[in-house]
């Protein structure tokens, strides 16, 4: 079958603060604290240490499924840093280091793939729901 075009009836609006070649329009810099971006830098390191790890943990048969989000890590971290503390985030299986930035302990995270209900369960003082695992539904 050949390839066609087709033609919206809409257009999708986006921004972007770096430009062609990758630099910064200082118009719209958002003038992030380096400690903000040393803490999400941090985060992301961490959340793909441990997708590394768990990704073995995995392949060994040590836990049940795992998704890993290598390569998804600053998208996330994007997004869940915007929240606040009393927002409800309702996490997939593969938003790791969504969960670590809101502050999901890693023990939280080993319980719940090694099969444990406490590693399920919704921590006092965070809105976040449970690993939602919705393949094949």
């Amino acid at each position: 079958m050949p390839k066609t075009q087709i033609d919206l009836p809409y257009r999708v609006e986006y921004l972007s603060i770096l430009d062609e070649d990758g630099h910064l329009d200082p118009e719209l810099d958002p003038n992030l604290s380096t400690e903000l971006l040393l803490r999400l830098y941090r985060a992301m390191v961490l959340a793909r240490r441990f997708d590394e790890r768990m990704l073995s943990l995995q392949r060994q048969g040590r836990i049940g499924t795992f998704g890993p989000i290598k390569g998804q890590e600053a998208s996330q971290l994007g997004a869940v840093a915007v929240l606040q503390s009393d927002d409800w985030m309702v996490p997939s299986f593969r938003e790791a280091a969504a969960e670590i930035w809101r502050g999901k302990s890693l023990e939280s995270f080993l319980r719940y793939f090694a099969g444990y209900d406490e590693g399920g369960a919704v921590e006092p003082g965070r809105n976040d729901l449970p690993i939602a695992i919705p393949v094949g539904s």
